[in-house]
């Protein structure tokens, strides 16, 4: 492997890493009802840098954003500074998406595919950061959000379709073991992203019930949900029962180490986001379990696109029947 292909797998990692972060940090700005936190988007209530005290903004502030479609606008220094350092996470990842797709043109020649899904993921960060200006300018639109969320996970497929064409020569499969799994794979990421949607509607119906509770009797809050949540702990249930089954399936038939080691990291990531689903159904949906739920949810969305990407490596190689074997 070359010096410039180490250094694109090397960046993209990074910006894998830096999005699971960003989703985490999103879904803390969630938790934490401060999506708000910054009325007006590129800037934080009119600067650049948002005020730490009230006294920094103009004494009649709340009437200037209800006149711009925002009523009951309230600073809050905890949101807003939590709000801008989502921002400031997002603005990373487009700095980082630019060195990405730096380090793909300069392997283009050798690894043509790994260029157009950096593309492809650079032109979806871009997509993800003008929809997030769309959702404060919506007020938090439930749709626009959840959109905003399922734009990250295509990020996420992008990069590491393109990392596992780079990876190749390691991670791959045996033709057989690609023919066994890959099909298998591609419905746990079906399942994943249904999985992922259902969450973020009980996510939106927690952040109407909160809101109306004045984000009081935090224990009342998962009582009041209803069949979205009922729909979803099903819905998980299917889907822990599903990736155990297909990690073993993969230890058993990918006949390659790095395959194997990322089945087994699978199983222990749904077995985690169990406990976490578990523990926000009994302990009254705690702020602190919220990121870290979503954040793994996508994780494992992460490992079974590469592990088909490995799959699809292997199945698009292989030898033609005229070929010997």
């Amino acid at each position: 492997m070359s010096k410039a292909q180490r250094h694109f797998i090397t960046a993209a990692l990074i910006t894998v890493a830096a999005v699971f972060i960003l989703i985490a940090v999103g879904s803390t700005v969630r938790a934490t009802g401060a999506g708000m936190g910054c009325p007006d988007w590129p800037t934080c209530f009119g600067q650049l840098i948002p005020p730490t005290d009230i006294s920094q903004l103009p004494s009649n502030y709340q009437e200037i954003y209800r006149d711009r479609g925002y009523a009951n606008v309230e600073f809050n220094a905890f949101k807003t500074w939590t709000e801008f350092f989502n921002r400031l996470t997002g603005v990373t990842i487009g700095f980082l998406s630019i060195w990405t797709l730096w380090t793909a043109w300069r392997v283009r020649r050798e690894m043509k595919p790994v260029f157009w899904y950096a593309l492809s993921a650079f032109l979806l960060v871009g997509f993800n950061g003008w929809l997030g200006k769309v959702v404060v300018d919506s007020n938090l639109h439930p749709v626009l959000i959840t959109t905003h969320m399922m734009a990250s996970l295509l990020v996420v497929a992008s990069l590491i379709l393109a990392i596992s064409h780079a990876t190749r020569e390691s991670l791959t499969m045996s033709v057989k073991g690609a023919q066994a799994t890959r099909i298998w794979l591609i419905l746990g990421m079906i399942l994943s992203i249904v999985q992922i949607a259902l969450g973020v509607q009980v996510r939106e119906r927690i952040d109407i019930i909160s809101i109306g509770l004045n984000y009081a009797e935090r224990a009342t809050w998962v009582a009041q949900v209803g069949a979205p949540l009922t729909i979803h702990i099903l819905g998980a249930m299917l889907v822990v029962a599903y990736n155990l089954w297909l990690g073993m399936r993969v230890v058993r038939l990918a006949d390659n180490a790095l395959s194997q080691n990322l089945a087994r990291a699978m199983m222990a990531l749904v077995v985690v986001e169990l406990m976490f689903g578990l523990g926000l159904a009994l302990l009254g949906f705690p702020a602190f379990l919220q990121p870290l739920h979503l954040m793994f949810a996508a994780m494992i969305f992460g490992v079974q696109m590469t592990l088909f990407g490995a799959a699809h490596h292997a199945l698009s190689t292989k030898p033609s029947a005229t070929q010997p074997q």
